[in-house]
């Protein structure tokens, strides 16, 4: 804590004498000597988020895999102390800095070129696909595959036709790692994702085209990316000594040249707004060497007027991932939460308190298959776990400015 007081305080040292604190406040930017304009905002996410069951000792069952906290509690999640550079009216760098409880760091830095109908971004980002999410929550395969951030360059077209308007694109990025990432709020059992770009050994470069038809009230996006396994990162760390049933497949011992390095992830997006409702699906499949995965999702958004309560932004949203989809090589393992199959139905609200402040309440219905046998819990002497307890409620007043 003590080195993210020392980092932020250092921020605000060098950013507070360039202006007035109350710019920070709106919209005017400030002004720097070198002529080029600067936007300041930042955000801070209080939670309190509590786990399906009961806590502490008393209450401990005889279970192999176990929630990490189920008493209710509370933490920051994140502050965000975010820079928008204008250089020009078609040039802009975006930089984030974020704090939480373990670390301070820089998270989503990119030049941005925007002219008429061209955009072309260069930078540490997520992917063109990934969506700006109305809820705390992501869906299941939003964690896996669009949550992460990457170092790319990306290019994007729009072309407005009579029918309605087509955009296509394509990427140039730094392969993201097989990481593993929490599924919700809760931190006990990780699942496998593409993780941030970070400094590796054996970096892989990913190549990925994009395109996307709207015309009211449709629209649909897809995409395919696909790229080589990072050397040995992805292939050996990963899959050869996180997953047990690889070797079936392909020996521990291979060598690098004889490895199946192959990645590739492609997908789908399709959306139809209708008297003030918006209904998405999306849908996701993933080859990284012989491990295979898909998922999908289904939800629908409308924002309401209550008694007393005025805009009220509702979702319900229900989703899969699944490991090895219609195959026979890789079977969830009770010990390995990241080879678990998982659902997800997210119930969320959310409440505008001010222009800058918004309360947001969120409940999670999680369904994971672990692979575990009465046999096994048996001779293990300890509780049968076919299922997880771990549903989750997240209470959240975000604040920015």
């Amino acid at each position: 804590m003590m080195r993210i007081t020392k980092r932020l305080h250092l921020i605000i040292v060098l950013v507070l004498p360039l202006s007035q604190i109350s710019n920070l406040y709106g919209f005017t930017p400030i002004s720097i000597p070198s002529g080029v304009n600067i936007e300041v905002s930042g955000e801070v996410e209080v939670e309190f988020i509590d786990v399906e069951g009961p806590g502490g000792a008393s209450n401990e069952d005889n279970l192999l895999k176990k929630i990490e906290t189920r008493s209710p509690h509370t933490r920051i999640d994140k502050a965000m102390l975010e820079f928008k550079l204008l250089y020009s009216e078609n040039i802009t760098y975006d930089f984030s800095f974020r704090f939480d409880d373990d670390d301070a760091y820089l998270d989503k830095h990119y030049l941005t070129y925007k002219k008429n109908n061209t955009k072309i971004e260069l930078g540490k980002n997520r992917p063109a696909v990934a969506l700006k999410r109305s809820t705390e929550g992501y869906p299941l395969i939003g964690t896996a595959y669009w949550k992460g951030r990457q170092y790319h360059l990306d290019a994007k077209r729009k072309l407005d036709l009579s029918f309605g308007s087509l955009s296509l694109g394509g990427s140039i990025a730094l392969k993201r790692p097989l990481d593993y990432d929490d599924a919700v709020e809760d931190k006990s059992f990780k699942m496998l994702v593409y993780g941030d770009n970070e400094k590796v050994d054996g970096q892989t470069v990913e190549y990925g085209v994009l395109g996307s038809l709207k015309r009211a009230p449709f629209k649909i996006q897809g995409w395919y990316y696909t790229g080589n396994l990072i050397d040995d990162e992805d292939w050996k760390k990963r899959l050869h000594y996180d997953f047990d049933y690889y070797a079936d497949v392909e020996p521990d011992n291979v060598l690098g040249k004889d490895a199946n390095i192959t990645h590739s992830w492609y997908g789908g997006r399709a959306e139809l707004t209708l008297l003030g409702t918006l209904i998405r699906s999306e849908y996701i499949y993933s080859e990284d060497g012989f491990l295979v995965r898909d998922g999908y999702y289904l939800e629908s958004s409308k924002t309401i007027n209550l008694p007393g309560v005025d805009n009220l932004f509702t979702l319900i949203r229900y989703g899969q991932l699944r490991i090895d989809p219609g195959g026979d090589v890789f079977y969830p393992q009770l010990k390995d939460p990241h080879t678990w199959n998982r659902s997800l139905m997210t119930i969320a609200f959310g409440y505008n308190i001010t222009g800058y402040s918004k309360l947001k309440v969120e409940y999670y219905i999680l369904d994971e298959n672990t692979g575990d046998t009465k046999t096994a819990a048996e001779q293990q002497n300890r509780d049968f776990q076919e299922k997880v307890k771990d549903n989750q409620l997240l209470i959240q007043l975000e604040l920015k400015f």
